[in-house]
């Protein structure tokens, strides 16, 4: 663990997650845990960090954490990182900050612009979209290292909220609902609606298929002629990744938690400038 050169947390609610990270930004260990109510979160963080943190009388690590009260936004466009993060409550502790737009009205939390920050450190050159799929996803142009502008989607809360996972997609169902989700955005809640009359299998993949399709039709000027590269969890990426496909467009697909600890990590580096 000598390697060990900072230590990174996401808090969501009260779930927590936490890496142990080297100056490459590669995981060299990691611990997932709660925040019990009541509890302090940073407490929480020491607490699931405590193995990996150095011994008094030395150099602490840094713990950069997203997802607490965060530092003011910088507004778009800009670099998916301010300079450096800002210098938490508690001694050792730093927060890492977000994005705002202002037309339209929109933000950008500080795990999706640590995984915007994690992709141009990897590719400095990158131009092109960002696509981030989550329960709220993210759509961001990226040109000259900054982040121009930025567009967020639910269709991850609204697959959750009827009960859709994105496993097993029979994708000839899956590309007839993408059709109709993109071309008629408007019929989106009926087909959602009339999905829950089908078996499981066809119903997932119409809902998604529906909801993916009312996604691109919504931020259509994000993808439209662009270079996207997708990154989320699990077949997401790959399912959207198809659904551009479909539209002539040229996306690659890929996991965010590299490109988030690839983030940490340049949020680390930014404390010793």
């Amino acid at each position: 663990m000598n390697d060990i050169r900072w230590i990174g947390a996401a808090v969501d609610g009260n779930d927590l997650r936490v890496w142990a990270g080297n100056a490459e930004g590669a995981a060299l260990a990691q611990a997932a845990g709660q925040v019990a109510p009541g509890q302090d979160p940073f407490d929480a963080i020491a607490t699931l960090a405590a193995p990996w943190r150095r011994p008094e009388g030395t150099a602490p690590l840094p713990i950069l954490v997203a997802g607490l009260p965060e530092p003011a936004p910088a507004a778009l466009p800009c670099p998916p990182q301010p300079a450096r993060p800002t210098p938490a409550s508690a001694p050792g502790f730093w927060r890492v900050g977000g994005l705002t737009q202002t037309k339209p009205q929109d933000r950008v939390t500080a795990a999706q612009a640590l995984c915007l920050a994690g992709c141009l450190r990897g590719q400095p050159q990158f131009d092109g979209v960002i696509c981030l799929t989550d329960a709220y996803g993210l759509w961001a142009h990226i040109s000259a290292g900054e982040v121009v502008s930025v567009a967020s989607t639910a269709a991850g809360t609204l697959a959750a909220a009827v009960g859709a996972l994105p496993a097993d997609i029979d994708l000839m169902a899956f590309d007839s609902a993408l059709s109709d989700g993109l071309s008629r955005p408007e019929h989106l809640l009926r087909i959602l609606a009339t999905a829950r009359q089908m078996p499981p299998g066809p119903a997932q993949a119409r809902i998604w298929g529906a909801l993916i399709g009312a996604e691109l039709a919504a931020v259509r000027p994000w993808w439209l002629g662009q270079s996207v590269l997708v990154l989320g969890h699990g077949p997401l990426p790959e399912l959207y990744t198809h659904a551009l496909a479909a539209q002539s467009v040229h996306a690659t697909a890929g996991h965010a938690e590299p490109a988030l600890l690839a983030g940490f990590a340049a949020a680390a580096e930014s404390l010793q400038r």
